[in-house]
């Protein structure tokens, strides 16, 4: 159940809010603290969908700031004239709650409990506590700094299950997005959605449009496959526009996430259970290789993994990066022979370098980082050149190979503009499509490989390994470039 918290501020936002997510929206949850001069009356009757009434006070995170009889007095009211759920929080007391338990026939109750950022909440203890209530649905939320925090969220939702309780639980937060993906997967009830136009209700929440149409949130179950990126940051990351498109196309039970992981062994004793393969990208294409069971040839050699998949209970890891990369690049120019200079020493340089070397191409490296710049020439047998010297270099393909230039730093490029001239420059960044060093190459006459091409490359091998059918590449390029635009 998609449930969309419409959050005014004004009354007219909220009319707005309410018909422009219609389509999308399994019920609407009013936040009445953070609508001016509410008039309830007229928002419960702006739509035939079933409603949930809040009025979160500040000591709740909300916006309420009034005394606690006006605020319950407004959760009354909202009951009276047809709400069909009213949301009390836990901390307002056994008496509070005995009262609106006891105007049942009017509204059911939601009982919910929000976490003060930096509190360990005892899952089982919560559970316990919450549901001794008597509530109709138990709603737990709090903050998610990594990705592996979705378990809790999880593991609260498998306890209600096991005990056939109706309930709802997030994380908060870019790191908490698959729990808003995932819900019905492991038995939630519902999810909070952020209204078509306006503000959202609380961090991390996705448009009703995006959870329905993209991710199919409300038709995922308990046998769907979880696929995703692993990564830090991930907003950046269009595998979602692509992946989960062309597996409703396939009509496959499996679904694509975001998986924003900053402290990869607790995302693999917690989270990595749940799931069946990922891509991996910036910055763990290097260490996720010791947490993994196997790694195939190419990525023991490359020395880095940006495909991991889950065989027969075991994880095994590859690279589609290296040939998706050069097979861009040789699109447009042959690299035989060639002097290419790369920027970057990461899992994508490392790639790059390897596959560009099997194919003849003379490598130089330099990068941001010497110590991992300089271990890649000495691993691969390439030239290093420092930082500090790399403009004076004569190559015939210059790669960008590092985070400069992705979106939101789009201004920025690792090249300067003299260098451009009559080269072939391939930028690995393809968030934005066309990069700051791609229009100045442009500009300078050089031949341009986008990023774009690269990232598709790869990921038809990755559909490939998660599906077990083939991508269409050109429906890729079309998917790839709607992303970009939503």
């Amino acid at each position: 159940m998609i449930i969309v918290s419409i959050t005014g501020p004004r009354m007219s936002d909220a009319l707005e809010q309410v018909a422009a997510s219609d389509p999308w929206a399994d019920m609407f949850e009013f936040r009445f603290d953070r609508i001016r001069k509410p008039e309830l009356a007229r928002l419960l009757l702006s739509t035939r969908k079933p409603v949930i009434a809040t009025c979160r006070p500040v000591w709740e995170r909300g916006e309420f700031r009034g005394s606690e009889e006006e605020r319950l007095d407004i959760l009354a009211a909202a009951s009276l004239l047809g709400a069909e759920y009213v949301d009390i929080e836990l901390r307002a007391g056994a008496r509070v709650l005995g009262q609106f338990l006891g105007r049942r026939r009017e509204s059911s109750v939601i009982v919910s409990y929000h976490a003060p950022p930096g509190t360990r909440v005892s899952i089982g203890a919560l559970y316990r506590r919450m549901r001794g209530t008597g509530a109709d649905i138990l709603k737990f939320a709090f903050d998610a700094h990594d990705a592996w925090e979705n378990r809790i969220a999880f593991d609260f939702l498998r306890r209600a299950g096991s005990d056939r309780q109706r309930a709802i639980a997030i994380a908060m937060g870019e790191a908490g997005e698959p729990s808003r993906v995932l819900y019905r997967v492991f038995g939630g009830w519902g999810t909070y959605a952020a209204p078509e136009s306006g503000r959202a209700a609380a961090p991390g929440q996705l448009t009703a449009r995006v959870l329905s149409d993209l991710y199919r949130a409300e038709r995922l179950r308990p046998s769907t496959k979880i696929f995703g990126v692993v990564g830090n940051p991930v907003r950046q990351s269009r595998g979602i526009f692509v992946h989960n498109p062309l597996f409703a196309r396939a009509e496959k039970n499996s679904v694509y996430c975001r998986f924003a992981v900053t402290d990869l062994g607790r995302f693999f004793s917690r989270m990595v259970p749940l799931v069946q393969g990922f891509s991996v990208t910036h910055p763990h294409k290097v260490e996720i290789g010791k947490y993994l069971d196997s790694m195939d040839k190419i990525s023991r050699s490359i020395g880095a993994v940006n495909t991991v998949i889950r065989r027969g209970g075991r994880l095994t890891g590859t690279n589609t990066d290296a040939p998706a990369a050069l097979d861009a690049i040789e699109h447009v120019s042959p690299v035989k022979g060639k002097r290419m200079l790369i920027m970057g020493a990461g899992g994508a340089a490392r790639a790059i370098a390897f596959e560009a070397m099997r194919r003849g191409a003379l490598v130089i490296v330099t990068g941001r980082t010497p110590r991992a710049a300089r271990r890649l020439a000495r691993e691969f047998g390439i030239v290093y050149v420092p930082i500090s010297g790399f403009r004076g270099v004569e190559a015939d393909i210059l790669v960008n190979a590092t985070p400069v230039g992705m979106a939101p730093h789009s201004h920025e490029s690792p090249f300067p503009p003299h260098m451009l001239r009559g080269k072939t420059v391939f930028d690995a960044v393809y968030n934005p499509p066309l990069t700051r060093l791609l229009r100045e190459a442009a500009g300078a006459g050089a031949k341009i490989v986008r990023g774009t091409d690269m990232y598709i490359n790869q990921a038809a091998m990755q559909f490939e390994l998660y599906a077990g059918v083939s991508a269409n590449v050109s429906l890729m390029k079309k998917l790839l470039l709607q992303g970009e635009e939503s």
